[in-house]
This record gives structure tokens, sequence and C-alpha cells, in this order.
């Protein structure tokens, strides 16, 4: 499909670039869908935002335990979509053992009431495994609800992809080469990936209450595919910790995983 009317914009958000690109409307109409997605996104920015002890999710980890607290969509459907991966993962992905450094879990964090979060004790939150996928996701959200029906999403590598319109992404890896790198297409799904070219990054593994860096993999990277960039951004710290297991928590939300080294690429599977 052509690629008419093609308009983009970044922006520097969640120490990263945000890239919004929008196919089929031009002129005023999509510098208004862009302008809206950029500051919904900085509004979720700044509502989780653990340097500011006033943002929505530290006044959340400052409340007492017990107390049932009102929380904004967002925050409570990123939270709700951080349980799942934690109960499908068995705890491999937490944000609570995270922001703790495994004092806590994430049965601590109550959401049986929908837009209410009950914190059965004093914890710290760490959405740094999730808060960017989410945030695209978002952005796709905004812009589709102004109009938009073809485009694509990136900050920092969590690349979503929406309409009708074939996407090809490429993924390196080395730091530097004047390859084209590994060309993945993308229509109406997402991507994320982790490893020392991919975005890489520091992972809290749960079984052992240590930071790990993804350096450790060496020169293996991953890419997840998923529905949403949220959940292939948590999925990465499944794929990452428990990749022998991970396949099948993957399945369980339409997603799957991509192998890189520098001998090739293959699918990640489930090992028995």
């Amino acid at each position: 499909m052509s690629c008419c009317h093609k308009v983009t914009r970044a922006k520097p958000l969640m120490g990263d670039v945000l890239s919004l690109s929008t196919l089929g409307i031009h002129g005023a109409c999509a510098m208004r869908a862009l302008r809206v997605a950029f500051t919904q996104v900085e509004q979720l920015e700044a509502s989780v935002d653990t340097d500011y002890a006033e943002s929505e999710l530290m006044r959340l980890c400052a409340s007492p335990p017990g107390t049932p607290v009102a929380t904004s969509k967002p925050l409570w459907y990123m939270l709700r979509l951080a349980q799942e991966v934690a109960y499908r993962s068995d705890g491999v992905f937490d944000v609570a053992s995270t922001g703790t450094g495994g004092a806590a879990s994430w049965l601590d964090i109550d959401l049986s009431v929908a837009g209410f979060v009950t914190l059965r004790r004093p914890l710290m939150i760490d959405l740094g495994g999730i808060k960017k996928g989410f945030a695209v996701d978002l952005a796709v959200q905004t812009l589709r609800d102004a109009g938009v029906r073809r485009g694509i999403v990136d900050l920092g590598g969590h690349i979503r992809a929406f309409g009708a319109q074939e996407w090809r992404v490429h993924f390196h890896l080395e730091a530097e080469t004047a390859k084209p790198g590994l060309p993945v297409m993308l229509n109406d799904g997402a991507i994320s990936g982790f490893g020392g070219t991919l975005g890489g990054g520091a992972f809290f593994d749960t079984s052992t209450h240590m930071v790990r860096d993804s350096g450790e993999w060496g020169d293996m990277s991953m890419i997840v595919r998923a529905p949403t960039a949220a959940a292939a951004d948590a999925l990465t710290v499944v794929a990452a910790l428990m990749p022998s297991k991970a396949a099948r928590v993957l399945s369980a939300f339409g997603a799957n995983g991509i192998v890189l080294t520098r001998q090739g690429a293959h699918a990640l599977e489930y090992a028995s």
C-alpha cells in the first residue's frame, strides 16, 4: 500500500525519543493528532515520575497499607497488565519485587476493584519494564481516536504499527555496522528488543534478587513480537530471565520471540 501523506514528528520523552508517524492524513489534521498524542504521553510520564514525590505513582506508593487509592485509567491498566504478566511468569516479571529488591511481590498489589489500587504493605513500584511500551500503546490509541487509520510509533525501540500498512524495521547485531541489519516486518502489532544493541538495559532477577545487565547475554539479542507494545516490553524481561520456558508465557499473550546471534536468527521455543 502506498505511503502517501506520511507525517513524522519526534520529541524527547521518558529518557528517550518518541517518534510518531501517520499515513493518510496531512496538514492541520495530522499535526493536531500528533500534538494530542505527545500530550498524552507527557501526562503519563509525569504520573509515573519516581523523582517527583507528588506524582500519581509516588503518592500511591506512599499510601497507607490496606487503603484503596483511586487511580487514573492509564496507571490502573498498566498495573493490571503487569500483574497478568507476573501471574503468567510465576513472578519472573514483578514490578513490586523489582522496586523493593525482593522485599515485596506482585501479590502485595490488590487490583480487585476496578480503578482502585490497594497496597498490602509499604512498597515501591518499579514500572521501568513496561511504561515505555504502555506509552507507545497510549499514543497509538490517541492517534486512532483522532482519526488516524495508519501509522507507527517508536519509543526507544519499543515499536507498534497500526492499520493496513506493512512496515520494515531493521535490527542490528552489532552496535556499529554498515549492514542493513535483520529486517522485521510489522503490520498491526508491536515489537520490543533487548540486548547490547537493541536497547539493552538491566533486569531485576526475582529468583536471585539481583540486578543483571543485558551485557551478560553476550552477542545474543532477542526481539519479542506481541499485539501491544506494553506486552512486548514486559515480555522481553521474561524472555531474558527464563529463556527455556518463556515461549509458553509469551504464547498466552499472543506473542513470540526471535533470538538473534551472529550465527543467525531462530524462534524462541519451549524446552521441556
